[in-house]
């Protein structure tokens, strides 16, 4: 073991933080909660992934679910294709009779890549394997003052991996960025690798990683229609794949800018709507990884029987019981927007 990889360890074994998929851990809870902490903070993911292991104990119990009822335990974590990945990958491993018992085998399951299938064979598994997040390629990046590739900072965390311990050491960086290494204002004093790294003893840690370029996002102008009868607000259920797949929304369509309300009421007359009143609502922005929603919102009335046109299906839902579906943040936002709490 490298002098390095024991002050780290040494470190870990004092200071880790707590968390709820580091007691009992196994493939399935580990599998869980590196799902959810894609894109996700660590206290943002912690309420979901108590919940969903009490709703969702096993990947039996998961695989059984029907994909609703996953996605309705998922709404508000966003990036929703992780919760369709989890559910066809529950049903695979049912399958298989047992989860995969090595990387290349948890490269096939939806949704598994190379940092999850690491960290699942090296934490659960007790597999000498490395894993790369973002939290392990700043530390790395900035112990050996690296600006290369992802096949650099892989090929730095496989050299560092000591034999037994890979799950702790893995996590002991991943910690360590978060807590102590991290993007800005860096607690170097602190740090108990500090003696071993080279960006630090040059004094230019702030360069490493070095930034990368952000593209801007595209803006999306959007219209939705919130429309209530009698009590129930109507509500389309996305296609599976693609942007909120498989959640419900009041209807909803992209629109030119400045021409909002009437190519709305042109789409609802679609879903064979007629709109006898088009009152408009505060609008919603939304701020995805790879675009902007521009949403103007509406409180509708209209007549007809709705259709369900490019949804899997519409359909009527009492507005108290809205919340218990599979809604996206933005869909409550929406909601909200144009039925205030009276």
């Amino acid at each position: 073991m490298s002098a390095l990889s024991q002050d780290l360890l040494e470190w870990y074994d004092q200071h880790q933080r707590e968390m709820p998929w580091r007691t009992q851990p196994g493939p399935y809870r580990t599998w869980i909660s590196e799902a959810m902490l894609q894109q996700t903070r660590v206290e943002t993911a912690r309420p979901y992934f108590e919940r969903f292991m009490q709703r969702f104990p096993t990947v039996s119990a998961l695989a059984e679910a029907p994909l609703d009822d996953v996605l309705s335990l998922w709404a508000g974590l966003g990036y929703y294709s992780r919760a369709r990945n989890l559910h066809k990958a529950a049903r695979l491993v049912e399958e298989l009779g047992a989860f995969p018992e090595t990387v290349e085998g948890l490269l096939k399951l939806p949704g598994v890549g190379p940092y999850m299938a690491g960290a699942i064979a090296s934490i659960a598994l007790g597999l000498d394997v490395p894993t790369v997040d973002g939290n392990i390629v700043r530390v790395l990046s900035r112990v050996h003052r690296e600006a290369g590739g992802p096949k650099v900072i892989w090929d730095l965390a496989e050299r560092h991996i000591p034999q037994g311990r890979a799950g702790d050491h893995n996590q002991a960086l991943m910690d360590l960025g978060a807590t102590v290494c991290t993007p800005r204002s860096p607690k170097c004093p602190a740090c108990p690798i500090t003696l071993h790294c080279e960006a630090q003893h040059v004094g230019d840690i702030q360069d490493f990683p070095p930034p990368k370029k952000r593209k801007k996002s595209p803006v999306w102008s959007m219209a939705s229609a919130v429309i209530v009868r009698e009590g129930t607000v109507l509500l389309g259920k996305r296609p599976t794949e693609g942007l909120f797949g498989g959640l419900y929304e009041p209807p909803m369509f992209r629109v030119s800018k400045g021409k909002e309300r009437s190519e709305l009421m042109t789409s609802l007359g679609g879903l064979g709507l007629t709109v006898e009143a088009c009152r408009a609502a505060p609008g919603v922005r939304h701020i995805l990884s790879h675009r902007v929603l521009e949403v103007s919102c509406f409180a509708v009335d209209a007549v007809g029987r709705p259709s369900s046109g490019d949804y899997q299906e519409v359909r009527w839902v009492e507005v108290s019981d809205a919340a218990q579906l599979g809604l996206s943040t933005l869909a409550r936002k929406i909601i909200d927007a144009a039925l205030p709490p009276e």
